[in-house]
């Protein structure tokens, strides 16, 4: 792996045996014109696989690391390892299983530097049209970025979505006081983001729903109440990080 890499692009995955080698090569044809990229694929603890066979898929390129969580501690904490291990003065966290399609990056990225932002956020808005992502998906999503927004007083609407960019420093003060490990990984991000003063935006993203999209559960909802509750009180309180 070259250390001083321009471009650090950040895949974590979970569950994803059976598609993150073909994802992995994926991606580094979507970037092969940008000058010092490295992909930095972060396990979060899978038991079928995937880790196998994303170092495979590693070992066929040598700007492409795996590194992996030993255990399943959630998104959040994968992206913070791969954060860790990477060099780039621009961050790219790219969900690994590519509803958001690698081939967005490059021109996010040459946004980030021409807008002179120091993130900015996938927003998929223009995607959640009918018959293109799953109904109950559609509403929830909308439902939670107008609570986000009401509640934390942010100049954005989406947090959640898997593909965004970053410049280094604003994201290396940020991200290692990031408490939440889950789905409200990446609210709380932004959160300590915007209250740094930092200056954030929004890129329109397409989706690429894979027919093998995991479900909202009851107890995925219950998390991501409780903890944007929770994120809630501490930003109340100044209490955030």
């Amino acid at each position: 792996m070259p250390s001083g890499a321009r471009l650090s692009i950040l895949m974590p995955c979970y569950g994803l045996a059976g598609s993150i080698a073909a994802n992995i090569n994926r991606v580094v044809a979507a970037t092969a014109a940008e000058e010092g990229v490295e992909v930095i694929v972060a396990d979060d603890g899978s038991t079928d696989g995937t880790l196998q066979a994303a170092e495979a898929a590693a070992a066929r390129h040598s700007h492409v690391l795996v590194v992996a969580n030993p255990q399943n501690a959630g998104k959040g904490r994968a992206l913070q390892l791969a954060f860790a291990a990477s060099s780039g003065e621009i961050v790219v966290f790219l969900d690994g299983d590519l509803d958001l399609p690698p081939e967005q990056v490059p021109a996010m990225v040459a946004e980030l530097r021409r807008g002179g932002y120091d993130a900015l956020l996938g927003a998929k808005r223009a995607a959640l049209v009918v018959g293109g992502y799953p109904a109950t998906r559609r509403v929830l999503s909308r439902v939670f970025s107008a609570v986000v927004r009401f509640a934390f007083r942010l100049p954005v609407a989406e947090t959640q979505t898997g593909l965004k960019a970053f410049r280094r420093e604003p994201l290396a003060a940020a991200l290692p006081r990031v408490r939440i490990g889950r789905y409200t990984f990446d609210l709380e991000l932004v959160v300590l983001l915007h209250r740094a003063g930092c200056r954030l935006g929004e890129y329109p993203v397409d989706l690429a729903i894979q027919a093998s999209a995991s479900k909202v559960t009851a107890g995925t909802l219950w998390e991501m109440g409780r903890d944007t509750l929770v994120l809630w009180f501490r930003t109340l309180f100044r209490r955030v990080g």
